[in-house]
């Protein structure tokens, strides 16, 4: 998710959504993800580091607001997902809650609760290693103290992976996501992080 440690890279979605909660509907008569945390924040603390995960340090400039709202994937309009955006005022913030766009620069999360935490992963860049593949995986975690108080983590992996082949006997390989995240269960190293923490500023 970290482009330059100031902006956010594009969100790949996949296509697992394990978990997710669903409503019956907003005020529109369309379908919203289940969370009391959709609303505006105010960035209070927004930090980072691309030399490692241990010790992220404050980044300038920082960004004012972060909209946390409820959107439709185009791959699959109907299983309602939790968006976040950048916003500059609560006016934009608002149009984009209205407007309700797949985030392209952002955070998606596709499993989870507000109990539990909300999480997502992106694929971030991807490759061939010798006759491997190769990702950088961007994690992220979406928790809540309370109703008013966000913190939302990212760290990037450096994971390396078995392809599968392209087609019998070919020598080219298919680098699927999913199987790139799965690597993370083999604890690779951590590369990058991003820590924001705000507070409910306005609703939506």
């Amino acid at each position: 998710m970290i482009r330059s440690l100031t902006y956010l890279a594009r969100i790949l979605l996949l296509t697992t959504a394990a978990g997710l909660a669903l409503s019956c509907g907003d005020d529109a008569g369309g379908p919203t993800v289940d969370s009391t945390l959709l609303g505006i924040y105010q960035v209070d603390s927004y930090q980072g580091s691309v030399v490692g995960c241990s010790q992220p340090s404050d980044l300038d400039p920082s960004p004012a607001f972060v909209l946390l709202y409820s959107f439709l994937p185009n791959d699959d309009p109907d299983e309602p997902l939790l968006g976040g955006l950048f916003c500059s005022t609560i006016e934009s913030c608002r149009q984009a809650a209205q407007a309700a766009p797949e985030p392209t620069i952002g955070y998606s999360f596709i499993e989870g609760n507000d109990a539990a935490g909300w999480r997502g992963w992106a694929i971030s860049s991807s490759g061939a290693a010798n006759d491997q593949c190769r990702a950088d995986v961007q994690a992220h975690v979406l928790t809540s103290t309370d109703t008013n108080a966000i913190n939302i983590e990212t760290k990037t992996f450096q994971t390396v992976f078995d392809g599968t082949e392209a087609s019998p006997g070919s020598t080219d390989l298919v680098c699927r996501n999913i199987d790139a995240i799965n690597a993370l269960r083999d604890d690779p190293p951590c590369t990058e992080i991003l820590v924001l923490d705000a507070t409910l500023e306005a609703g939506i």
